[in-house]
């Protein structure tokens, strides 16, 4: 028979004077790697076919090599085949090592022909990880070539580092900016959608009307819409939110692959949540009949789970809960004469200025008080600025008549153009309505205020937060993230504080540049004693749990979503420390009171109650309506709380009760405690989770690079011996998943680790080290043992190559085999050093060890790992069954695998040290 119809996935043959090992074949292609090296190549069957011979390892050379090349060997043997027998694609090509719950998204993408799938899992669960495996799956298995995410402006950066660090996909984000630099090297005409197939692009940008075509006419293979709930269908026909919806209605109607992500897909309104499911069903799922959704049907499209969810999902497998204890308190501030003196004017702003004159609209009055009263309550700088802005604003109206612009407008509210909300946008117009004796008598007042601000002395709060800074019995000793809104509070507290506190003081906000904030972050993780101002910029999308385990919302945000989402900061999956501790500072005496006892405190009961705050608490519009309410109302007496605004809440309790009731929270009943056990496994066997690490800085030094700094590293060839695919110097990087924006992080699929993985195979076995074979001492009185490290291969349903490792160990003077808790304690007992013997001696003991029947002993091996992956295997295929009822495509036949065979790989014998008897 033909030697090419012989070759199957994992197979050995020889060509071109080097020995190949086959990973897969396409047509008239074949795709191999280097035994010695990893190095790739491709042969062309009508001109190679015939030159390709089967062969063999073949054993280990008798021959002692060097015992620290040996045991590098062992350990990059190791790490090329930590997820070689994974059921998952994605986990042999990414640097993840998920918690099983994160597995079940991909379980139910995999069981669809057609990847249709909301994951609506908490704020912190990992949805990011979760969309990303799946898409590296889909990749994986040629399902996927051309992806699309679609996703916030301010978090295109953020899902562009994600999938390169986590996944090793090299997005490319298009913007204006980068759009017009492409289509100046393009032919006139030609579609620069076209030039690439990872492209990650803002929701809104992808949405303009010159635009939308152009990213319509694309075949994408999958798109992935993050923060899908502003694509849900809006009461109204017009605006952005609708034009979010039927962009992603038309690519749901074209692609065969849609995943949309949200942490609140429901917005206490059936229709909206429905129309994200609609979405999913234009590829004709059948989620619903005769108008009605069939939930049966939809729970297979839907991942949806509150930190509850997780929660009790290990406490029932007996594990410990993977998020931390929350201590969160509030700090009620108790302001200064003068400060409550200014509130007091800043309330009466709309009275005196606005409500004497009926012809004008109520909400300009009311809208520009209650800005100004947030501004108030943050710092007495950011009013002083504003008070600022308003008043040059109206001394250009009495300079003469001229239309305020877009900015000047804009600047009233102290945001920019693009963020105003309809309502500000309406009342920045009317000034160019007012008349003179209205525009004399607001300057009139805005002198007043000005005047306030000049009288106060003493900033309360700013003691307060200095307080908790100071006191470590407070907050806590470590890294502190203190919240604001505004950027003229953040430099207002960067000033102060670095003047108060010994330790260093950093600042992040929205006008920086990507790479400046990551500087800052970088020099604010490096410290085990920092504070670091951050505005709402940070409140997004970055996972800053492994920086800071305290966290103070130093200005009270009037929306109770946002105020959960910097909680979710730091209080999140992965978070290193046992407690988080948040704290929340308000005024009393203020509209801060209001706020947080009528507002905040009703979301944190829901929260407690029914574990999720719904978004309909951050909705602009019911924001609007309840801040309007308390306005209205007597907020600075103690009749506070029997103004009746408790009155809606039974209403709004309702509307959350829904939201939790029309979801699909759960999917407890999943468990992969296999999968789970096996990854474990896995790492246990490489040494832990520092491994890697350990690895790639001692394979480095072996071969005479510098090595510098403690984490992050940096490593420079120096007089070293060159590594081919390496430059000469490279880094800052770490091995922490959750390091620095800015440092690379090395995973076992990094380019750094495998051409680290391949030079120092490539050494080993050539015969110039002949490190296959070598001797060092045990700590043990034993006669002398040698251990024999196979590989195992196997040839999976859907025709993929998986590899197993295993070890035997024979003592040499019977011959006998040693159990495997006896051979797995010896193990951990060698030392790296080689013992006091001759060559010729150890030449003597490793043709001794050679003699052994080591394919009788290598088969019986594989035959037992091969069994004990069935049944690993056979246990995931019954929880898919359970859970679903059905199997996906790839896992129907999941334990179906056929034993390839067997390779020894390389010989340690263990030897006594001199002295032990």
């Amino acid at each position: 028979m033909d030697v090419v119809e012989l070759l199957k996935p994992g197979a050995l043959f020889r060509a071109r004077g080097r020995d190949y090992r086959l990973e897969r074949k396409e047509g008239e292609l074949v795709f191999a790697r280097t035994v010695d090296s990893e190095e790739e190549a491709i042969f062309y069957l009508p001109l190679e076919g015939s030159t390709l011979k089967l062969t063999t390892l073949g054993y280990p050379p008798e021959s002692p090599g060097d015992p620290a090349l040996h045991d590098l060997l062992l350990r990059a043997l190791a790490l090329s085949a930590l997820h070689a027998d994974a059921p998952f694609l994605a986990l042999q090509r990414s640097r993840v090592v998920p918690a099983n719950y994160q597995l079940v998204p991909l379980l139910m993408a995999l069981r669809q022909p057609r990847v249709r799938l909301l994951i609506a899992d908490d704020v912190g669960l990992g949805k990011t990880i979760e969309a990303g495996l799946i898409t590296k799956e889909l990749l994986v298995r040629g399902k996927a070539r051309r992806v699309l995410v679609l996703a916030p402006a301010h978090l295109l950066a953020q899902w562009q580092e994600a999938l390169r660090r986590f996944f090793h996909l090299d997005f490319v984000v298009l913007s204006g900016s980068s759009l017009k630099r492409l289509a100046r090297t393009l032919p006139p005409g030609a579609n620069p959608w076209s030039m690439h197939d990872l492209v990650i692009a803002s929701l809104d940008y992808a949405k303009q009307d010159g635009v939308r075509p152009q990213v319509l006419f694309q075949d994408w293979d999958l798109v992935l819409v993050d923060e899908a709930h502003m694509a849900a269908r809006p009461p109204s026909e017009k605006g952005s939110q609708m034009e979010r919806f039927r962009l992603v209605r038309e690519l749901a109607k074209r692609v065969p692959h849609l995943l949309l992500t949200t942490a609140t897909p429901h917005n206490g309104y059936r229709e909206s949540f429905y129309s994200l499911l609609e979405h999913l069903d234009l590829a004709g799922l059948g989620l619903f009949k005769n108008g009605n959704l069939d939930r049966e049907a939809a729970k297979k499209h839907v991942v949806q789970r509150r930190r509850r969810d997780v929660e009790d999902w290990f406490r029932r497998e007996g594990k410990r809960s993977p998020f931390p204890e929350r201590e969160a308190k509030e700090v009620a501030v108790e302001p200064s004469r003068t400060e409550v003196e200014l509130f007091e004017a800043v309330r009466r702003y709309q009275a005196e200025v606005f409500d004497p004159d009926p012809a004008k609209v109520p909400q300009l009055g009311r809208w520009l008080a209650l800005h100004l009263m947030r501004r108030a309550t943050s710092s007495a700088k950011a009013l002083e600025i504003s008070l600022m802005r308003r008043k040059t604003a109206l001394e250009t109206l009495l300079a003469g008549p001229s239309q305020p612009t877009q900015e000047e407008a804009a600047a009233l509210f102290d945001t920019a153009p693009e963020r105003l909300l309809p309502e500000e946008a309406e009342v920045s117009l009317e000034l160019s309505l007012a008349d003179q004796a209205r525009v004399q008598a607001e300057k009139a007042y805005l002198e007043v205020l000005l005047q306030h601000l000049k009288r106060s002395r003493r900033d309360s709060k700013l003691e307060a937060l200095l307080e908790l800074l100071k006191d470590p019995l407070r907050l806590g000793q470590g890294r502190v993230l203190v919240f604001t809104r505004y950027k003229d509070t953040l430099a207002y507290l960067l000033e102060r504080l670095s003047q108060a506190l010994p330790q260093p003081v950093f600042g992040v906000h929205g006008e920086m540049s990507e790479r400046e904030r990551e500087e800052v972050l970088l020099a604010f993780a490096q410290k085990k004693q920092a504070v670091l101002v951050a505005t709402d910029v940070f409140s997004e999308g970055l996972n800053l749990q492994h920086y800071a385990a305290r966290l103070v919302h130093y200005d009270l945000p009037w929306n109770p979503n946002r105020l959960e989402q910097r909680n979710g900061r730091i209080d999140r999956f992965g978070q290193p420390e046992p407690k988080v501790h948040i704290r929340t500072l308000y005024y009393q005496r203020s509209f801060d009171v209001a706020v947080f006892r009528l507002l905040l405190q009703k979301a944190e009961r829901i929260r407690q109650e029914m574990g999720v705050v719904p978004a309909f608490f951050g909705d602009e519009g019911y924001l609007r309506r309840s801040l309007e309410a308390l306005w209205a109302q007597d907020w600075r007496g103690e009749r506070l709380g029997q103004t009746g605004l408790f009155q809606a809440e039974a209403e709004e309790t309702q509307m959350a009760q829904r939201v939790v009731q029309e979801g699909f929270y759960g999917h407890s009943e999943f468990s992969l405690p296999d999968v789970e056990r096996r990854l474990q496994e896995a790492l246990d066997r490489m040494g832990g989770s520092q491994s890697l690490e350990r690895f790639v800085l001692d394979g480095l030094r072996y071969l005479g690079w510098q090595v510098q700094g403690e984490g992050p590293y940096t490593a420079q060839q120096g007089v070293g011996e060159a590594i081919p695919g390496l430059e000469r110097t490279f880094g800052p990087f770490s091995f922490d998943p959750e390091a620095p924006l800015g440092v690379e992080v090395l995973d076992l699929a990094h380019p750094v680790v495998e051409h680290l993985v391949a030079h120092l195979r490539y050494r080993a076995y050539r015969d110039l080290d002949g490190a296959r074979t070598t001797f060092l001492s045990a700590a043990a009185a034993t006669p002398p043992v040698a251990f024999y490290h196979y590989r195992a291969r196997f040839l999976g349903p859907q025709g993929e190559a998986l590899e197993h490792q295993f070890r035997k160990a024979l003592r040499l003077l019977d011959g006998q085999e040693l159990l495997p808790e006896e051979a797995q304690d010896l193990w951990g007992k060698r030392q790296k050093a080689a013992p006091l013997l001759t060559t010729d001696q150890m030449r003597a003991l490793a043709r001794t060890a050679l003699l052994a029947p080591l394919e009788e002993m290598g088969q019986k091996g594989a035959l037992q790992a091969l069994e004990k992956l069935r049944q690993e295997r056979e246990a995931l295929r019954r929880d898919l069954l359970r859970a679903y009822g059905t199997l996906p495509e790839a896992f129907q036949e999941l334990e179906k695998l056929e034993l390839l065979g067997q390779e020894l790989l390389a010989v340690t014998v263990l030897v006594p040290k001199r002295g032990a008897a």
